[in-house]
């Protein structure tokens, strides 16, 4: 009797150790974390939005603490190991996790001028295709991408110590890109010189001369300060980019259908929000580059067939045996 009284007083003792999975529930209270690093203030402050509607919504139920600002770090590999680890329960992050589970459709998802815009990205994750690259995630990391809203990222462009107006011009530049297996096989098939460069150190990079040239959205050139140590802004809008919410998948599914609701309702608001700020600041950013200095080239100035005709075939062809059958396909016509 005195044996059996010990292991239920040890097992209790356990439960009571044992930090709770995914999330704590303290009182009714369920608290979570969502986590960012704070790559963009326009997604941060989605995120607020969406913390804040998460919480009124369920009466205080559900109790989102916010990491945004890059306080668990600011390296996307180290953050999407975390929460696939079940560090946290949310994350905002652009689609490295989907690089790792689906890498022969992400080398084709990330080469330049696949998508024509922001509406046709959309529509890639929200296809047939889009939602199975989230249930492989799933299947691969346990963790659950939410695709049917998006944060839209303005496109990318270019920007350089000379002008680019054709593919030519890019022939043996110093190119700063992503670590990124698509991005840096398209700027190499210009005939760039390309050289990833950690972004927390793009800026120096740019002002030593490491690098003559880098490409991102607008909203990055403005957070680094771009501005200052690049003389030309070419409008290529050769890539088209989002930030995901990612949750981990232990984590939802204990949560009942109500807070699940709760929760997707929040993120569909907040990003459709970022969504109608995200070009209404690009144009506010394009002309404060202008009247810092920059020379701005527009794309009616850029002939954008001559880099589609030097990357898209070339990476086709090379790709063959690792492109997904159709895949090139399947996209091209979600833009029609």
């Amino acid at each position: 009797m005195k044996k059996g009284l010990l292991i239920i007083a040890l097992v209790s003792l356990v439960l009571v150790v044992l930090p709770a999975q995914g999330g704590t529930e303290k009182d009714g209270v369920i608290e979570f974390k969502i986590v960012g690093n704070n790559a963009s203030t326009l997604v941060t402050e989605a995120a607020k939005k969406m913390a804040k509607e998460i919480e009124e919504k369920s009466n205080g139920q559900l109790k989102p603490i916010l990491y945004l600002e890059g306080q668990l770090g600011d390296n996307d590999e180290d953050l999407c190991t975390g929460l696939s680890d079940g560090n946290y329960e949310m994350l905002i992050n652009p689609e490295m996790l989907f690089n790792w589970a689906v890498p022969e459709w992400m080398e084709l998802f990330n080469m330049a001028f696949i998508f024509d815009s922001q509406d046709h990205l959309q529509a890639f994750w929200k296809s047939d295709v889009g939602a199975q690259l989230a249930q492989d995630l799933l299947n691969k990391f346990d963790v659950k991408a939410y695709i049917n809203t998006i944060a839209l990222r303005g496109p990318r462009y270019l920007t350089a110590n000379v002008p680019v107006k054709n593919v030519a011009d890019m022939a043996g530049m110093k190119l700063r890109t992503p670590n990124n297996a698509g991005v840096i096989a398209s700027w190499k098939a210009t005939g760039a010189n390309v050289t990833p460069v950690a972004w927390g150190e793009l800026y120096g990079a740019l002002q030593n001369g490491i690098v003559s040239a880098q490409e991102n959205p607008l909203a990055n050139i403005d957070q680094a300060g771009m501005y200052q140590v690049q003389d030309y802004l070419m409008q290529t809008e050769h890539q088209y980019t989002n930030y995901f919410v990612y949750m981990s998948n232990g984590w939802w599914s204990t949560l009942n259908a109500d807070q699940q609701q709760i929760i997707g309702t929040a993120i569909d608001n907040a990003f459709t929000w970022h969504n109608e700020q995200v070009n209404a600041e690009d144009k506010k950013l394009l002309a404060k580059f202008i009247e810092k200095g920059m020379n701005f080239i527009p794309k009616n100035e850029i002939d954008i067939q001559s880099f589609k005709d030097a990357i898209i075939p070339v990476l086709l062809e090379k790709n063959k045996d690792l492109y997904p059958e159709g895949a090139y396909e399947k996209i091209s016509q979600l833009s029609k």
